[in-house]
């Protein structure tokens, strides 16, 4: 491409330079990213002192100097990819793990977060059940729920599956108080919830965690999801209604169904 603007009015800048730019700017940024916090850094830091050194000894004709610079450059590819091998297979690994985890179906069709935070819960669920590890999850909606989480260990934590088993992992410090959980952070752990004032003979049979999570359903709007630790089973108490052995589609169908009508009021456009 011949034309384009002038720089300074002497060189020559098109529409390709600005793409070549911009493509090896992000390339040089996402390097950098790969190779943040190990030994490669400081060799980036001599290799630019270097490249230093050898512009200036250009810019004052230190012929020797120059020589032995562009020989030792020579060289140093090779150095560099033996004594940083580990740092070059680890980056190589990183972006093949990133690429990997690219869905295909996402570049086409639009996934909403309420699909990944339902899938990230569910997981969590099911995976509690099946190892029968006993759980109370809260999903807040609008009435907010801080009294409660005040009871607990503020959490304020991203929503991963990992992070929900664990809380859960019987002897752990928090395992026997309740998770509350809002449309984007874990916001408590080991939170008490209030226990019903009377039990119904409906009630009488249920354990601890159903009538506790019956009691704060029935003063709020908040979805519970219940674990039994004696049988696996999952339940979920909303307003006052009670529903047991939930398979993973009816869950995962209750979670949307909770929460879709805060998350089309975020995408929804500002007056």
């Amino acid at each position: 491409m011949t034309d384009g603007l002038k720089l300074f009015g002497v060189i020559q800048f098109g529409l390709a330079d600005i793409l070549d730019i911009t493509i090896i700017s992000v390339v040089l940024y996402y390097v950098f990213l790969l190779f943040r916090g190990t030994r490669a850094v400081q060799m980036f830091i001599g290799g630019a002192l270097l490249l230093l050194t050898w512009i200036i000894a250009q810019w004052w004709e230190l012929h020797t100097l120059v020589w032995m610079l562009s020989n030792l450059a020579t060289l140093g590819v090779v150095a560099v990819v033996i004594l940083f091998q580990p740092e070059i297979r680890g980056a190589l690994v990183r972006i093949g793990q990133s690429v990997s985890k690219v869905d295909v179906k996402s570049l086409f069709f639009h996934k909403d977060n309420l699909d990944e935070i339902t899938e990230i819960i569910n997981a969590a669920v099911q995976d509690l059940a099946k190892n029968q590890f006993g759980a109370l999850i809260v999903l807040e909606k609008r009435v907010g729920l801080k009294n409660y989480a005040d009871t607990g260990e503020i959490l304020n934590a991203r929503i991963s599956t990992r992070l929900l088993r664990s809380l859960f992992f019987p002897n752990s410090a928090l395992h026997d108080g309740a998770v509350i959980i809002n449309t984007s952070r874990i916001v408590a752990a080991g939170c008490i919830l209030p226990l019903p004032s009377m039990i119904s003979d409906q009630d009488s049979g249920l354990g601890m965690r159903h009538r506790a999570a019956k009691a704060l359903a029935s003063e709020s709007d908040a979805l519970v999801i219940i674990v039994s630790e004696e049988t696996g089973f999952v339940s979920i108490a909303y307003r006052t209604t009670l529903r047991r052995k939930l398979s993973a589609k009816e869950l995962e169908a209750e979670i949307k169904r909770h929460w879709r009508d805060l998350f089309e009021d975020k995408r929804a456009p500002s007056a």
